[in-house]
């Protein structure tokens, strides 16, 4: 069964293949990486250096992986973006493989039937396959993380250690938590003992903090270990909460029933059925409830729990299927496990419909690389909005073009008129912020996206995704024959997500937002009221 995570995986790839601004950092260090190989200078993060700094080692992974389809894609003179394709291809081989060795090891330790319920559950939901093939910080640590489990439930207790290390110090120091829990659990059913520990996690810790600082600092132009950078940030001064904050229980009550979807119903029958997997459900729940402290909260900050809290679920729907014939009822219940496969596919693909129109970014780039001869000289400038939402070095696949993403420039000033083309956020043709460009520019096309979610009575189905345009392309008449770019800045992009105004609602329609910045997600001031049911419906 395990083609089925890969047709999974492969189809949440093909439908959203761009990407978002907190993918921005490893998605542009890919690139280099295979595009600029030695020449720093020309590195993105030299630039555009983000709000904290990460590490190179998981893109130099991806890249030597892909190099080959790369250079072949190129030998064959197909456009730059099929190359993302190729590095998100990659990183999904190295999350799926160990995935499929944790459900072989699922089948070892719990049964067949739990390995193959295992595998249906993780495919029929949402979050956990969208997220598998994107170049996140959290996904370059999920393959260690999936390692990690696998001999953990193994009893290999030293590699357990040696990849729970290189986890926590190179990519994120919150799994210390985690992968902490998971330890003390060992400790404490005396499987492992104290000095086994010191005797591999000392030298793997020296080891992984002499490679990180080592590669990092070459890159990086500095003595740096990023991880260390990012914790200082995160906890001792607490600014993440700047880019936001939701209230402590938000992961129980919001991201983890979202990401598990109906499936989450049958993790407490799990821990009844079979008491093995109560070792299994109980160090997720901790760590999530530890890493609730932290003010500023996402879904893919949790993403490493869920295979766990599936394998509980699994467990349930393993045994109530088993008992189908013993009566009517046991049936009944039956039925049930396959029903909620069928609500968790139904909601995975109305999220997949969203986040579809969640790019407008990259939708506005290939726009304009079909409007406009390659041949020609163009100089286009990027705004933020189509900066955060799909537009990266794989997009820019014209080498005899100028992509621009200078920060801070004002409608209609000089320095944006010394460009042949802009990518302008705007709602409609008659916004104020195109105004300035009414003279001096002509509208070449428009792209749409994501605006809200309306439920309307008098449909079938009840639900409506609406989009909206939100970039226009915008053509100067005259550009200036020699163009000075001497303003370009380097300030980067900063990690905020983009929210629209909230719509109106009415007794019939009713409108709630999504945050334009993470799939699947609303912005908890946008709590509405659907079908009569008051709260977050979709959340």
């Amino acid at each position: 069964m395990d083609w089925l995570l890969v047709l999974c995986s492969l189809i949440h790839l093909l439908l959203c293949p761009f990407t978002k601004v907190e993918e921005s950092f490893n998605v542009q260090a890919i690139h280099d990486i295979l595009y600029h190989q030695t020449d720093i200078v020309e590195y993105d993060h030299l630039e555009f250096p983000g709000v904290v700094p990460r590490t190179f080692l998981g893109p130099m992974i991806v890249s030597a992986l892909a190099a080959p389809f790369v250079a072949l894609a190129s030998a064959l003179e197909y456009p730059k973006i099929v190359s993302l394709y190729l590095i998100r291809c990659s990183l999904g081989v190295i999350i799926l493989w160990p995935l499929i060795k944790l459900r072989k090891r699922i089948a070892e330790t719990l049964g067949q039937g739990t390995s193959n319920w295992f595998v249906l559950i993780t495919a029929s939901q949402f979050h956990f396959l969208f997220y598998l093939s994107r170049p996140l910080p959290n996904t370059m640590a999920l393959t260690l993380v999936l390692w990690a489990y696998y001999f953990w439930l193994g009893l290999q207790h030293d590699k357990f250690i040696a990849f729970s290390a290189a986890a926590i110090i190179i990519f994120r120091g919150e799994l210390a938590i985690l992968l902490g829990f998971i330890l003390i659990g060992e400790l404490l059913s005396r499987r492992v003992t104290i000095p086994k520990i010191v005797i591999f996690a000392v030298p793997c810790g020296l080891i992984f903090v002499s490679l990180t600082v080592l590669v990092d600092s070459f890159f990086w132009r500095r003595l740096h270990w990023p991880e260390g950078e990012v914790l200082w940030y995160n906890v001792v001064l607490n600014k993440s909460s700047e880019w936001g904050t939701s209230p402590f229980l938000w992961y129980f009550y919001s991201a983890i029933p979202r990401a598990l979807g109906t499936s989450l119903a049958f993790v407490p029958l799990g821990l009844i059925f079979d008491r093995r997997v109560v070792p299994l459900v109980v160090p997720p729940l901790l760590f999530v409830l530890a890493y609730s402290f932290l003010p500023h909260k996402e879904l893919r900050f949790i993403v490493y729990v869920f295979p766990l809290l599936n394998v509980a679920a699994a467990a349930a729907c393993s045994r109530l299927w088993q008992n189908r014939m013993k009566n009517k009822w046991r049936g009944l219940l039956a039925l049930g496990t396959i029903g909620h496969l069928l609500a968790n596919l139904v909601l995975t693909c109305f999220l997949l419909a969203v986040s579809r129109v969640n790019y407008p970014g990259g939708e506005a780039l290939s726009l304009l690389h079909k409007i406009e001869n390659p041949e020609n000289n163009v100089t286009v400038h990027i705004d933020v909005l189509a900066l955060q939402t799909g537009i990266s070095r794989f997009g820019q696949i014209h080498k005899n073009w100028m992509y621009d993403k200078t920060e801070n420039l004002k409608p209609g000033s000089p320095e944006l008129r010394m460009f042949s083309h802009l990518i302008v956020d705007a709602k409609s043709k008659h916004s104020y912020s195109l105004r300035p460009y009414l003279e001096t520019h002509e509208i070449l096309g428009f792209v749409e996206g994501f605006s809200h979610i309306r439920s309307s009575y008098n449909n079938f189905p009840p639900i409506r995704i609406k989009s909206k345009p939100c970039l226009f392309l915008l053509k100067n008449k005259n550009p200036p024959a020699e163009a000075d770019f001497s303003f370009r800045s380097s300030q980067h992009i900063s990690e905020t997500s983009v929210i629209e105004e909230e719509p109106s609602s009415t007794a019939v329609e009713l409108d709630f937002e999504f945050s334009n910045h993470f799939e699947g997600e609303i912005p908890e001031n946008s709590t509405e009221k659907l079908a009569g049911v008051t709260g977050p419906a979709i959340e």
